[in-house]
């Protein structure tokens, strides 16, 4: 089950938001180097990670249709697209990096959304998943985005991801504290996280995991996917939409 653009738009325009972003985006940036102005994958809702990872790169972000699309009005045009997540519109080898946060727990076909991301990689290209912990308190709780979709175990994640024609580099946990804390306690246990990670990786709120695509892909991975489109489409919004949409009423004069 995907979240509504809208519900994802406003999570990380909040405090569990801006603190899930951050420590994603530091994982990320500590295992893969700048791409400089490479093109780059994003599938699911990655707009909030886009700027704070890489702001020089040519992101092609990809929103999948159950979901919605948020448009950016950017100089040098729109960078977001409604796409179906069987049919990623990008030729096959077209990037060497691609990034999926709020895509695969969300998907209606899964293994047909790993052979695209398989696909428009180059041999040996790299891509990294966000993914919801099965065992972890975020996934426990349906007040935010993690708390929805099918949440992975690690056993779970290595053996899809495998089969897809991936081979694992590492998978990692973030978000070690739960979401409902307040940020006086958020702060006070930052120093704890990462003697959380490597003493009880279960309960982390993510998965953050980095993979390789294999050449050549295993047999069952090179079989298309026949998948029906039968997902309904969310609308497509602007910026400035949700910034009329959430500003407070004016008072009646």
């Amino acid at each position: 089950m995907a979240v509504d653009i809208l519900e994802l738009a406003e999570f990380y325009a909040g405090s569990d938001g801006a603190r899930a972003c951050v420590q994603i985006v530091h994982k990320i940036d500590a295992a893969w180097p700048d791409p400089k102005e490479e093109p780059v994958l994003g599938y699911g809702y990655v707009l909030p990670y886009a700027d704070a990872l890489w702001p020089n790169a040519t992101w092609h972000l990809c929103m999948p249709a159950q979901q919605g699309v948020l448009v950016e009005t950017r100089p040098n045009g729109v960078r977001s697209a409604l796409v179906d997540e069987s049919l990623l519109p990008l030729r096959d080898g077209a990037l060497g990096r691609a990034i999926i946060i709020h895509g695969l727990e969300a998907a209606n076909h899964s293994d047909a959304l790993l052979g695209e991301i398989w696909r428009v990689l180059v041999p040996n290209g790299r891509a990294m998943f966000v993914v919801p912990n099965r065992t972890g308190m975020w996934a426990r709780r349906d007040a935010n985005p993690f708390g929805a979709g099918r949440p992975f175990s690690r056993r779970q994640l290595k053996r899809q991801l495998q089969a897809a024609g991936f081979s694992i580099a590492s998978i990692r946990p973030a978000l070690m504290l739960p979401p409902f804390l307040p940020k006086f306690m958020v702060r006070a246990l930052a120093p704890i996280e990462r003697v959380l990670e490597a003493l009880l990786p279960q309960i982390g709120g993510v998965w953050v995991v980095d993979i390789v695509k294999q050449v050549p892909a295993p047999i069952r991975a090179k079989r298309r996917q026949n998948v029906a489109m039968g997902a309904s489409v969310r609308p497509a919004f602007s910026r400035g939409i949700l910034q009329r949409a959430s500003a407070p009423p004016k008072s009646a004069r």
